[in-house]
């Protein structure tokens, strides 16, 4: 969407979505142990990616690999912060947004014991194979995939987003 500034000398400034795509960080977040069609997938959205971001649409891209899961330790024992603290942030996100990770990211509690009886002792989380976050000034205001009144987004639809209108792919 275009906006209207005026400037010092009472004249329109006609800005453009290159200017609100230019504050923009796009991370494409890949599963680094996939099946053959999911890496498929993973290299077409890359391919895309990468020629939005040489067209200039997208500014900042990242690229970043995850495992398939984590698990946080009941005893508090923090392993790998670093997947665990990005989930935690896209739950607070989409939580504002009133929207929802499940199913696309998964949460379940490991039981401990051969049987699977007794407590719960840790969390697993499962990560998504594809993942796109957009931040604007650090904060993540996209999220693909994700629920968000009651529509599923994809990371497709974000890359639709960005190729029709930069300013416009985020969904939180």
């Amino acid at each position: 969407m275009a906006t209207d500034v005026v400037n010092e000398r009472g004249e329109a400034d006609h800005s453009t979505d290159t200017d609100a795509a230019a504050d923009c960080t796009v991370t494409l977040h890949l599963r680094s142990s996939a099946p053959a069609a999911a890496t498929r997938r993973q290299r077409n959205i890359l391919e895309r990616l990468r020629s939005l971001a040489s067209d200039g649409v997208v500014p900042d891209l990242r690229v970043e690999r995850w495992s398939s899961r984590v698990t946080v330790s009941a005893d508090g024992d923090d392993g790998d912060r670093g997947p665990v603290a990005l989930y935690e942030e896209f739950e607070t996100a989409v939580e504002r947004a009133d929207a929802r990770l499940e199913p696309f990211f998964e949460t379940r509690e490991a039981v401990g014991g051969l049987l699977s009886a007794g407590p719960p002792t840790d969390r697993v989380i499962v990560f998504p194979v594809v993942a796109l976050t957009v931040r604007r000034d650090g904060e993540v205001t996209g999220l693909f995939p994700c629920w968000n009144d009651g529509t599923h987004h994809s990371v497709e639809d974000a890359l639709d987003a960005l190729a029709t209108d930069a300013a416009d792919p985020e969904n939180l």
